[in-house]
């Protein structure tokens, strides 16, 4: 611990706390303070289905009789009134007197349902709304329905599938929460701004004093995918202002000569700072001040933030070194499998219990698994996992399983055995990668079935045997445990990296191959230097999506604006604008106009193979300028360097930024970007091949040779044929000169 927090410190540098005060001019009337402060809390309503909760198991029965949906309340929200609106049915077995529907909050009961058999209508459908107490709420709460059901006084048997009632998946939580003034502290970052128990989606507005400038964006890019590794599958979205006033949750970057109208008194600093205020119009938003002495300072001060947020303390913070920070290494990345070593499951947890299983039918393990995209799998079995995993013991002669699924599809099953609770030996996948030793407690086998795209569950499921002991009982099932053992590992460290690109899929959802290296340190991003809020937005909500994937902010992503002096050598490289923007700023010959014009004819491609049937060049520039809302992904090699790649991000107009970040943040339309150019618009997404395939990364020449004529068995063949031939012709002549030289050796004894 003392180490961590030493290594913090050092590569934060010196944290100095100081408590400032606005300087502003007094309100000549405070009689508008008589009644109190006036402006009342805001008050915010919101309705969550159980579906958006997470909840999958709406069917409870005698055994599996207990379901649960949880949400979470907010730092800065005062829940105020909670309602419970759900439906139910239940089965016409179930007799009414001694039959009902338990409901609990936070393990306190709520209330109590009945269940009527004198109900002539069989299936109907039973509603109710249930007022929750606020007081009870904490910052995660649980919501729990638990049936008592009986079918016979005398012969129960609770396994039997008379027993059961469903909970309809249109049932909803009302929450009407009122927001709170908190203290403007350090200690709390990075909440408000980003709260972890809130579920949803992650907006938070960035505001701007003027036009920003590159490393303004560098700042503002850099703490946008901190934000977005935080929020992960919540998803990140950053609107933009310029000079304007926030009125909620908002991060502010200015510096000494250049600060938005509210900050025009806020004094100066001298070195990079981070603050937090509330906002002058509205007492209930935070704002996070990034202030610098120059744009230069305030890439500082986000680097100091996010690698230092930990040991902040108070309401402002100055940053007076910063110690250099390595360079990430390629794959790397924090939510990445890593490519180096064996990866324990401990790793991957993100609380306590998560490998742990309770119950009858107990919640699955699941376990959320990141590959590095361009993980050469060809003619691999699968990815070796080490399993260990403990269970309580079972009943001899009776089938328990652990069965285990990748993203939802079934892998394999193991029976479980008794083993006086110590880690036991699991079954076998194909192919065995080891021969087993006996004495040892675990088994190695292959996993197949990934998208190595994008994120993939991993499940195991225990299901324990039911015991019975007569034709109406059974032993009620309790106390059954099963555990993933957290030194259970996965290993693709001796996997290669090669892989075809152009691939958006890779891209859009891994966002491969700017993340090879988390910091993104071999990345650059070229956009106009006066572009629209709309496109630096695109520009934070992008790289957002990017710390997303990594769970580390780019704090290296070099943003350039147009000039004839851009070096793109060795780095993949990145084109937010328009089809036309960069045509003023480009000089010919020079680096920046090959790519444009590189960019240029794959736009055009696209636009023309994807929306006309038609070959005349002239037609394509004129319905360029005339279409409507209409978004560009595309995707070829770098013009220099033949291992580097472009993707470009192309709007034809303004308005048209939105569909670009709907592509990236809405999870349904990411999986349909694929091949080497996304055509965008209101209607859906088209995808086209507009340019050559080219291969990145290193395997070994045989492999490689194999690889690229597997798809041509006759060329493989005679290439096979033509090998043996020269290796044969070589032995020949080897053994012919053995042969005489033995021979001239004879001659001369």
């Amino acid at each position: 611990m003392m180490k961590s927090l030493l290594t913090l410190l050092l590569a934060v540098g010196t944290l100095s706390l100081s408590g400032w005060a606005m300087s502003a001019e007094p309100l000549p009337d405070k009689s508008i303070f008589d009644d109190g402060y006036p402006e009342s809390a805001p008050v915010e309503s919101l309705t969550l289905s159980f579906e958006q909760l997470g909840l999958s198991k709406f069917k409870l029965d005698g055994v599996s009789s207990n379901t649960r949906v949880e949400f979470t309340n907010r730092l800065d929200r005062l829940g105020k009134k909670l309602t419970l609106n759900f439906s139910y049915t239940y089965s016409p077995s179930l007799i009414g007197r001694v039959s009902h529907l338990k409901i609990f909050f936070n393990e306190n009961l709520v209330t109590v349902l009945p269940i009527d058999d004198k109900n002539t209508v069989l299936g109907s459908v039973t509603e109710h709304s249930v007022a929750l107490n606020p007081k009870l709420i904490k910052d995660f709460n649980q919501v729990r329905f638990e049936l008592i059901g009986y079918y016979d006084l005398v012969c129960q048997d609770d396994y039997s599938k008379t027993i059961w009632a469903e909970i309809g998946k249109s049932s909803h939580i009302s929450i009407e929460s009122q927001s709170l003034a908190l203290e403007s502290l350090l200690e709390y970052f990075p909440a408000p701004f980003f709260d972890s128990r809130d579920y949803t989606k992650l907006t938070l507005p960035f505001i701007f004093s003027s036009q920003p400038d590159e490393p303004t964006l560098e700042a503002a890019a850099a703490l946008s995918s901190f934000f977005g590794a935080q929020a992960k599958w919540r998803k990140a979205q950053f609107p933009v202002h310029i000079n304007s006033t926030p009125t909620e949750h908002s991060v502010v970057f200015a510096t000494n000569d250049n600060k938005p109208d509210f900050l025009l008194n806020y004094p100066d600093v001298d070195k990079p700072t981070i603050e937090i205020i509330s906002s002058p119009t509205h007492r209930y938003a935070k704002v996070l001040l990034v202030l610098g002495k120059n744009t230069e300072q305030l890439k500082e001060a986000v680097v100091g933030l996010v690698f230092g947020y930990k040991v902040m303390t108070g309401r402002s913070a100055t940053v007076d070194a910063i110690a250099s920070l390595p360079l990430r290494k390629a794959y790397d990345a924090p939510l990445w499998v890593r490519s180096d070593r064996a990866v324990s499951f401990d790793e991957f947890i993100e609380y306590p219990t998560q490998l742990q299983s309770q119950g009858f039918r107990g919640q699955p393990v699941r376990l959320d698994l990141r590959f590095a995209p361009d993980l050469f799998t060809w003619r691999e079995n699968g990815i070796p996992i080490t399993l260990n995993y403990r269970n309580t013991p079972v009943e001899h002669g009776m089938l328990s399983r652990l069965n285990m699924l990748i993203n939802g599809k079934f892998v394999d099953g193991f029976i479980l055995e008794n083993d006086h609770g110590k880690t036991i030996t699991t079954q076998t996948l194909l192919p065995l990668l080891s021969d087993i030793n006996p004495s040892q407690s675990r088994q190695d086998f292959e996993l197949t079935g990934l998208d190595l795209t994008t994120n993939n569950q991993l499940t195991y499921d225990f299901n324990f045997a039911v015991v019975k002991t007569g034709e109406c009982s059974a032993i009620p099932a309790g106390g059954e445990f099963g555990a993933i053992d957290g030194s259970s590992t996965i290993d693709v460290s001796n996997f290669h990296h090669y892989i075809a690109l152009p691939n958006l899929r890779a891209f859009a959802s891994g966002g491969f191959p700017f993340t090879k290296y988390a910091d993104l340190h071999q990345s650059t991003l070229v956009m106009e230097a006066n572009s629209s809020t709309n496109a630096i937005s695109l520009l934070l909500n992008f790289t957002g999506h990017l710390g997303a994937i990594t769970g580390y902010p780019a704090h290296r992503l070099s943003i350039q604006f147009p000039s004839s002096q851009l070096d793109f050598a060795d780095k993949d490289i990145v084109i937010i604008g328009k089809p036309d923007s960069f045509l003023s700023s480009v000089a010919e010959n020079s680096s920046l106009s090959v790519l444009i014009d590189n960019n240029q004819r794959i736009v055009d491609q696209a636009i023309y193979n994807g929306a006309y049937d038609s070959t005349d060049a002239e037609k394509i520039k004129v319905n360029i300028r005339s279409l409507g809302r209409l978004a560009i992904i595309s995707g070829f090699q770098s013009p220099f360097d033949s291992d580097r790649s472009v993707v470009s991000l192309i709007a034809t107009n303004d308005n048209a930024y939105s569909l670009l970040t709907d592509a990236l943040l809405d999870n349904a339309k990411t999986s349909q970007i694929m091949g080497s150019s996304a055509i965008i618009n209101n209607q859906g997404i088209k995808t086209i091949k507009t340019d050559d395939q080219y291969f990145v990364g290193h395997v070994p020449i045989h492999t490689l040779i194999w690889f690229h004529f597997s798809d041509q068995p006759l060329l493989l063949a005679i290439l096979s044929i033509l090998t043996l031939l020269l290796i044969s012709f070589m032995l020949w002549r080897l053994l012919m000169l053995l042969t005489k030289k033995r021979l001239s050796e004879g001659d001369i004894a």
